[in-house]
């Protein structure tokens, strides 16, 4: 059986490399060959493949993006992400229920299993990947627990609003204190965490998944 395929990635240079290992192929039928995620969104309602391989960094619909709508629209082909891009965006993405993920580290003998499985109604989730994700997400659980240790409930509360932008003078009306209280707890909030400054804070709290 013949599995049809679109391929969607934002370097030429792989792109070339794929079409021409799954062109090679008979057991293949490559549709199209996009370099970002609205065409790859166009090709998928055009032509309806068994699978689509796709990187995650694409431009103009990121990838993410396009796994929501594949599954939000319920389409029928079946993604299997390719890629070399952060952890944090693979872990969102197996978060989608993705049915293949393999990394750019591997082989196209590797990756051809991986849509052969996926295609006969299979998972196949790299190894490697998952087990770094999961590293990843312990890790983040651990920091976000040693955040809320260190900081009081009100402190925490004061660092969400930084983070989310506020002044210091609505920070304080909002929780019914002075300006000077709040700005003393954002003192306590900068020594406890290690914090310089506001946008030192702000990245602090984004990269431990505290907003």
């Amino acid at each position: 059986m013949c599995i049809d395929i679109v391929l969607a990635d934002p370097y030429p240079v792989m792109l070339d490399g794929l079409s021409h290992v799954f062109g090679q192929s008979p057991d293949f039928s490559v549709k199209s060959c996009v370099k970002n995620g609205d065409d790859a969104l166009h090709a998928l309602r055009q032509h309806s493949p068994d699978i689509l391989v796709m990187d995650l960094s694409l431009t103009q619909r990121s990838g993410l993006a396009l796994l929501e709508e594949i599954k939000a629209h319920k389409l029928k082909t079946r993604p299997i992400v390719f890629t070399g891009a952060p952890l944090g965006e693979v872990m969102r993405a197996i978060d989608l229920d993705i049915p293949g993920l393999v990394s750019k580290e591997k082989s196209s003998q590797v990756l051809t299993r991986c849509i052969k499985s996926v295609h006969e109604g299979g998972k196949w989730l790299d190894r490697d990947l998952t087990v770094k994700t999961m590293s990843l997400l312990l890790e983040q659980q651990k920091k976000n627990s040693h955040a809320s240790q260190l900081l009081t409930p009100r402190e925490m509360m004061v660092a969400r609003m930084v983070t989310e932008g506020w002044p210091n003078k609505k920070i304080a009306t909002k929780l019914f204190i002075s300006e000077g209280t709040a700005k003393l707890h954002l003192h306590h909030i900068y020594q406890k965490l290690n914090c310089p400054g506001r946008m030192s804070l702000q990245r602090y709290m984004q990269e431990q998944g505290l907003v």
